[in-house]
């Protein structure tokens, strides 16, 4: 049963954020006739449709997260849902973990569509742009060995997916919290109010751990190693305390909100 319903929740998906990828694919070959036949005003209105779209991408994925789990839960579908033979946290899982590859679906794509179009119209690029991201990419070519770019980019995608996993956590603990009985009669401005909150609150509390606590994995072009400074020491340097905050809080909302699912939630 668990199988089916992350099944299902993927195929919820795609009817219903299909289009803006469609939209991305008309839009990327809009770009490629317009270098083809090098139509300058269209490279250029192609170019601005591709980076909205992208931001698009990400925005509509997280909005539709938001709306399919307050839906399928909080609203009438939840009369169905909530008969199913699986436990509240099964059921919590199969959709955190929708969710979780729907993000990294959207940021990988979007993140695509900007380097892939950067990439096509580096002869419309001028010297200052390309020296800008020399700069930004300088930390990678101070790395001597093919193994420490891995590390460095792992690294990197480790962190993205720890953020991405919070973010999750934060929006599913906020729907389920706003449809309590307290603020179930204003649900949806609730959700958005108490996400804002938990979003600013969890943020901060990261940043100051980091700041008082400055353990990090700083990778430089001798290893990489674990510091007890925030700062770079000739490469590239990950704050750990703020990155283990990020987990256990995001367990302790997942677990929260299978809680409020059992015990008090109301449903419309």
């Amino acid at each position: 049963m668990l199988g089916k319903l992350i099944k299902n929740e993927f195929k919820a998906g795609i009817h219903s954020i299909a289009f803006i990828y469609l939209a991305a694919i008309a839009a990327a070959a809009v770009m490629a006739v317009s270098l083809s036949f090098d139509i300058t005003m269209m490279v250029a209105v192609s170019m601005v449709a591709i980076f909205v779209i992208a931001i698009a991408i990400v925005v509509i994925t997280f909005l539709f997260l938001i709306i399919n789990f307050n839906k399928t839960l909080y609203k009438d579908q939840g009369y169905l849902t909530f008969t199913l033979p699986i436990t509240s946290g099964q059921l919590l899982f199969a959709k955190a973990l929708c969710s979780f590859i729907w993000l990294v679906i959207s940021y990988v794509v979007a993140i695509g569509m900007i380097l892939l179009a950067a990439k096509s119209i580096e002869g419309y690029v001028g010297e200052e742009d390309i020296a800008y991201a020399k700069i930004v990419l300088s930390m990678f070519t101070e790395l001597p060995s093919v193994g420490l770019v891995v590390e460095a980019v792992s690294l990197i995608l480790l962190k993205i997916f720890i953020v991405l996993i919070s973010l999750v956590a934060e929006v599913f603990f906020a729907v389920s919290l706003s449809n309590i009985k307290a603020f179930q009669s204003h649900s949806t401005i609730f959700s958005i109010v108490i996400f804002a909150v938990l979003f600013m609150a969890t943020t901060t509390l990261a940043s100051y751990l980091q700041a008082y606590f400055p353990l990090s994995l700083n990778i430089s072009a001798k290893a990489v190693a674990i510091t007890t400074s925030a700062m770079s020491e000739g490469g590239i340097a990950f704050g750990l305390a703020d990155s283990v905050f990020e987990l256990i809080i995001s367990a302790i909302f997942f677990v929260t909100s299978a809680w409020l699912m059992n015990h008090k939630i109301n449903l419309k």
